[in-house]
């Protein structure tokens, strides 16, 4: 975790649960703990994947996300994080651990801070760990979920190392100001997508070229598209919009990250940011979707445009459980207390059959995504894609026009790092 080629940390761990600090929630897993200098042993999720009541229930929280558990353990002054993985708890196997987290990794520069190690540790091992201890991992985790939980000292000490090659490079964010009119001006709309891929990567079938047509190509076309609309309209907006095309974005949200904590706008005069992730190519829809559209009254201006356009607005569910809102660039933002949504494409499409619409998102995430065979297929068609930009210019131009900024809901966990973002 730190900017070093070699780490070391010999340090007596802790369990502390689901690793949470969420006051509106009345829930502290580090109350009563000294964890410096320490390893604290975390689970992913939050307590709803077991309790309906708690939290969003089976909807994952950000709370629940690993970055979170990571951040959280850095501000309790912990020296390591490991993270305990079931598929179910983190929403994806072992294997997306294992391709996530060996082999080259990308990294902000950050100032040194006390956390020295972060990994994670499959059920099993976690289990026979909390053995050595004397320790039951089942009961502690059936125990971390119930309100009032206290986190305990593991009674093992850890001995881990972690040596890297280090090389440092430079990359940006592409940025554009279309200026508002008016006293509202200063403040912005941003559109964005992200430009990056992979690049030139490990060969699948012979081919070594990760093109990216449909991620992201598709939504760093969309942005300039929209940006020329509006140009070519002469449509001017109260707000300024700023089109952004973020860097990095394969390698962990880094572009966006790092405009949210090095803002070349105050954080207080960005009103909303819309991301463009992955464009529907397939076909013309009676639906349209987006990401924590119940997050914050965002949602009420993205169902008015939809509705301008004839479109109903549908939930994806399984985005929901899947914590998906957590990881596209709207999220960075987010994360500092600016709403946002990245819009997405309906599954009611016109001319096909119900389910046809999972089935080509399934189909492209088995065999197109991050692969190289993520190219311009002969029958993508432009339709659908066109009805999302709508959609997303007439989403801008209310936000844009509206006499006050977007606000988090009451039961968002981003509430109060807004009120903080609009009073500095």
């Amino acid at each position: 975790m730190r900017n070093e080629d070699s780490v070391k940390l010999e340090s007596d761990a802790v369990f502390v649960g689901y690793g949470i600090v969420a006051p509106e929630a009345g829930w502290n897993d580090y109350e009563g703990l000294d964890v410096k200098g320490k390893y604290v042993v975390v689970l992913v999720n939050d307590p709803g994947l077991v309790d309906s009541t708690l939290f969003r229930g089976k909807i994952l929280t950000y709370y629940g996300r690993w970055t979170y558990k990571i951040e959280e353990a850095r501000r309790q002054s912990a020296a390591g994080v490991l993270l305990v993985h079931t598929t179910e708890s983190a929403t994806y196997p072992w294997t997306t651990v294992l391709s996530g987290w060996t082999g080259p990794q990308v990294r902000l520069e950050v100032p040194p801070s006390s956390l020295v190690v972060a990994g994670w540790l499959a059920k099993e091992t976690a289990g026979r760990l909390f053995q050595q201890g004397g320790k039951n991992l089942d009961e502690l985790a059936a125990a971390a979920a119930r309100p009032g939980f206290r986190g305990v000292p593991l009674g093992v000490r850890i001995d881990g190392s972690v040596r890297s090659t280090i090389r440092r490079s430079e990359t940006a964010n592409v940025l554009g100001r279309l200026p508002g009119k008016g006293a509202l001006a200063r403040e912005v709309v941003l559109i964005g997508g992200h430009y990056d891929h992979f690049g030139v990567g490990a060969p699948v079938d012979g081919d070594s070229i990760y093109n990216g047509a449909e991620d992201n190509a598709s939504g760093t076309a969309s942005v300039l598209t929209v940006a020329e609309a509006f140009v070519r309209s002469g449509v001017r907006t109260s707000r300024s919009l700023v089109f952004v095309g973020f860097a990095a974005e394969e390698s962990g949200l880094i572009g966006s990250q790092a405009l949210a904590d090095n803002p070349v706008i105050p954080l207080r005069d960005i009103a909303a940011i819309l991301n463009l992730d992955v464009v529907n190519l397939y076909g013309r829809t009676r639906d349209i979707s987006a990401l924590g559209l119940d997050q914050s009254s965002l949602g009420k201006l993205f169902s008015q445009a939809a509705a301008a356009e004839g479109l109903k607005v549908t939930e994806n569910q399984e985005a929901l459980i899947q914590g998906s809102y957590f990881r596209s660039d709207h999220f960075s933002l987010a994360r500092v207390g600016i709403p946002g949504t990245s819009v997405e494409s309906g599954s009611d499409f016109v001319g096909k059959p119900a389910g046809w619409g999972k089935q080509q998102h399934d189909e492209y995430v088995a065999k197109r995504y991050h692969q190289p065979s993520d190219e311009i297929l002969p029958w993508f068609t432009y339709d659908g894609a066109l009805q999302q930009l709508r959609v997303t210019v007439r989403t801008a131009v209310l936000v844009a026009d509206a006499p006050t900024q977007p606000v988090w809901s009451k039961t968002s966990e981003f509430r109060d790092a807004g009120e903080k973002r609009l009073r500095s």
